[in-house]
């Protein structure tokens, strides 16, 4: 076990925890996230446009309304609940919209170089339970054959341990208590 736990920490180091590697990991998660960012800046135009409609019609009803060009019979008044309730319902999924869009951040290339080195020199020193503590908040899963390791985690876990680097911030406790949380064979 000891030399499996080695060859996983080796690989870690010289392939996942250097600057180059973790600049291009959170490079793909910004460009995917600004794929989505720009889907859902059209979803709030559209919702906009839909909300901005829906007021018009209900202004232009209004108006015809008091200028006396018609009564308010039934008719009518059901066509101005169908527009209330439409222009409520594009302003609650616009608002709803809103709250999803997250600001693009840059994470400075110094951050990312020394977030990689400060990992690799704790890899390099530190105890077998903060590396598997570490392993277990930032990587979903270890493949191990006779020839590859692969290694498969979220990018977002990745970005907030470097994040939380750049404030100064001790990320190794929040993902230690992570792992104890799973109750798995090691609690």
């Amino acid at each position: 076990m000891e030399k499996l736990d080695t060859l996983v920490t080796e690989h870690l180091l010289e392939r996942l925890f250097k600057p180059e590697r973790v600049a291009a990991i959170l490079a793909s998660l910004s460009s995917r996230r600004a794929e989505k960012a720009a889907t859902l800046n059209n979803r709030l135009l559209a919702l906009q446009r839909e909300m901005t409609d829906a007021d018009s019609k209900l202004k232009r009803l209004y108006r015809l309304i008091e200028d006396g060009v018609t009564d308010a019979d039934e008719v009518l008044k059901d066509r101005l609940n169908e527009l209330k309730a439409d222009r409520d319902r594009a302003k609650a999924a616009l608002e709803r919209a809103k709250e999803h869009s997250a600001p693009q951040g840059h994470i400075d290339p110094a951050i990312i170089e020394r977030f990689g080195h400060t990992l690799c020199e704790s890899f390099k020193n530190g105890s077998v339970p903060f590396r598997k503590a570490y392993l277990r908040s930032l990587i979903d899963v270890v493949e191990v054959d006779d020839r590859q390791i692969r290694i498969k985690g979220r990018k977002e876990l990745l970005e907030k341990a470097v994040l939380a680097s750049r404030s100064g911030q001790s990320w190794c406790s929040q993902m230690s208590t992570r792992w104890r949380a799973r109750r798995d064979s090691n609690s």
